[in-house]
C-alpha cells in the first residue's frame, strides 16, 4: 500500500524529506489551494500569501471528530479558546468562504506551510518546480553522503 505524505509539503526539499522517511508520494493541500487554477476566492489565496508560520490555529485537538489546522480568523481564534461541540457543523457555509470570499463564513483549512507560500502560481509550474528541486536535493544529498 503506497504511503502519501501530507502536511508541510510545499517544495522539492520537503518532498525529498517525505521520501527519505518512506513516502511514495506527497499531497500539497495548502499549496494547491493557493494555485492559480484553484477555484477558491482570492481572499483565501491572499490570506495564505500574507500568512506567517504562526498564522494558523489547531482546532478540535480533543475531539470529537478530527483535529484541524486553519488560518487564524476571528472565528477560528474563538474556536481555539472555546471549542464548539461539533466542529464539523462549522463548515455549514463553506460556499460563502470558498466562492464568496467571506473568511468568517466557515473554517479556511490551511497548514503552517502557508507561511512559506509567497506567490500564486499555475499548478504546472508548482509541480515542475517541486519535482526539479526534489531531484536537485536528492542528487546533492547523494553526493554529500555517498562513499
Amino acid at each position: 500500500m503506497p504511503v502519501i505524505a501530507a502536511g508541510g509539503i510545499t517544495d522539492g526539499r520537503t518532498m525529498a524529506a517525505a521520501f527519505a522517511l518512506g513516502a511514495e508520494g506527497v499531497q500539497m493541500g495548502t499549496r494547491m489551494v493557493s494555485a492559480a487554477e484553484s477555484p477558491v476566492h482570492r481572499n483565501w489565496k491572499n490570506a495564505i500569501l500574507e500568512a506567517e508560520e504562526t498564522s494558523t490555529v489547531f482546532l478540535n485537538r480533543f475531539g470529537p471528530g478530527p483535529a484541524l489546522r486553519a488560518l487564524r480568523t476571528e472565528k477560528t481564534t474563538k474556536f481555539e479558546k472555546e471549542p464548539p461541540a461539533n466542529i464539523m457543523a462549522e463548515f455549514g457555509n463553506a460556499l460563502a468562504l470558498y466562492f464568496g470570499g467571506d473568511m468568517e463564513a466557515a473554517i479556511a483549512l490551511s497548514g503552517q506551510v502557508a507561511g512559506r507560500i509567497d506567490s500564486i502560481k499555475p499548478v504546472k509550474q508548482i509541480v515542475d518546480e517541486t519535482v526539479a528541486e526534489f531531484h536537485e536535493t536528492i542528487a546533492r544529498l547523494g553526493k554529500k553522503y555517498s562513499n
